[in-house]
């Protein structure tokens, strides 16, 4: 039962990337035992980019509920041995958290950095508020949701050295912080439709290099040994996913394109 399960959500997140959804997915699976082991997603923040057209009108919100409701009863009536013959089963990591803490915080410190540099592609590359809007207003909210900044600044403050710059550090923190909060409530309240006016993108890019910058600076009181180890985690599980992204589903829904790393262009 949970095998088909799986397999049908497969089938599904497919069908979501092939109609335009701008997230891309890893699978992961949590494995308890044989018997309870389900599937999960987790989203694989600048790691990848669906490559979509600008220029081209985008659905309605009520077409594209259509098309995805018929296109999905359309999966879910097709014969399920069928669908055991025509989707293979991928093996699946679960996802295992860094048994050291601190190295765990600056992990997701690290992925914050990496997202920055991925929303501030999306936003140089747009040219439809609406388009951007869609596209940063669930991103932001998985890196908000998944790597809780405020939270891992707040715990890694006890880890500064010097001792003497903590106050240093956490300002550069905090700030970093306020400035992706900055860059959520613009997508969330101030971006509507049409073409962008005058300082829009500015506002958004320079928010996402605020928080960048401020948390390259908050980083520099950090254990650097630990810091070196969790970005060399970051990169080894995005050569990871590059070796292992479908190729199908890039056929039909875009092109690999990660963002370069920001401790590497420095």
């Amino acid at each position: 039962m949970v095998t088909s399960r799986c397999i049908l959500f497969t089938l599904v997140v497919q069908l979501f990337l092939r109609l335009g959804t701008p997230t891309v997915l890893a699978w992961s699976s949590s494995t308890t035992n044989a018997a309870t082991s389900q599937c999960r997603m987790i989203s694989t923040l600048g790691m990848m980019h669906i490559h979509q057209s600008d220029s081209l009108p985008s659905p309605t919100r009520g077409q594209t509920t259509i098309n995805r409701r018929k296109a999905i009863n359309n999966i879910l009536t097709v014969p399920f041995a069928a669908t055991l013959v025509q989707t293979p089963i991928k093996p699946a990591v679960a996802y295992t958290p860094d048994s050291d803490k601190l190295r765990e915080s600056l992990y997701l410190m690290s992925r914050v950095q990496e997202a920055t540099a991925q929303q501030e592609r999306f936003v140089n590359r747009a040219t439809q508020q609406e388009v951007l809007k869609n596209k940063m207003k669930l991103t932001l909210r998985l890196v908000e949701k998944n790597y809780r900044l405020l939270d891992q600044i707040t715990f890694a403050a006890e880890f500064v050295t010097p001792a003497d710059k903590v106050v240093d550090a956490t300002t550069a923190g905090y700030e970093s912080a306020e400035a992706l909060q900055n860059a959520i409530d613009y997508v969330n309240s101030d971006l509507k439709q049409g073409p962008f006016e005058k300082g829009q993108k500015e506002y958004l890019t320079s928010n996402l290099q605020e928080c960048r910058e401020r948390l390259f600076d908050f980083l520099s009181y950090m254990p650097q040994t630990k810091l070196q180890e969790a970005r060399k985690r970051v990169e080894e599980e995005n050569v990871a996913n590059r070796n292992e992204f479908d190729q199908d589903i890039d056929e039909n829904a875009g092109v690999y394109n990660p963002v370069v790393l920001p401790w590497k262009d420095r």
